[in-house]
């Protein structure tokens, strides 16, 4: 299904194709815009079983970018990258300002400080993230998803059997 090659195909065949399929947007750096991105990138999902985990990932990241840097002040904005491939790319880019990004570690003796945790959530959800830029350019904070991989599942409740 390369470039130029169009023929009949099945949707999967189609959707899936080894060409990887990539969007970029602008949002205004506003708290709103963070929904608007988070019901874009689930809608670029629909069907993969992973559209939530996507959801998820996006608000965090998009959020992130309007609360701690300057793509949340007049003017600001914030963009969203995504890839559709086998494993997807998720980036948001933020305008720079205030701090450098950052995990917080799973144990909670080791940072008093509450919440903070999103960026986290969003590394136990994704195969791998990053960061490039700087406070003074701009960060892009990504996450990739294994799109292979069944959605997360809360807990497993044990069904009483009647006999």
């Amino acid at each position: 299904m390369g470039n130029k090659n169009w023929r009949l195909c099945t949707p999967g065949e189609w959707l899936w194709t080894s060409d990887p399929m990539r969007w970029r947007r602008i949002f205004p750096g506003r708290a709103d815009q963070v929904t608007v991105a988070r019901v874009f990138a689930a809608g670029l999902f629909d069907g993969s079983g992973r559209e939530e985990d996507v959801a998820v990932v996006v608000a965090e990241l998009a959020s992130n970018a309007v609360r701690h840097s300057r793509s949340g002040a007049e003017r600001g904005w914030f963009g969203l990258e995504v890839t559709l491939a086998e494993v997807s790319y998720i980036g948001v880019t933020d305008l720079g300002g205030g701090c450098i990004p950052t995990i917080r570690s799973e144990n909670p003796d080791c940072e008093p400080r509450v919440g903070g945790r999103g960026l986290l959530m969003v590394s136990q959800l994704a195969v791998a993230t990053g960061i490039h830029g700087s406070p003074v350019i701009g960060h892009t904070v990504w996450a990739d998803m294994d799109m292979r991989r069944s959605p997360r599942t809360g807990p497993v409740q044990e069904v009483p059997l009647a006999s």
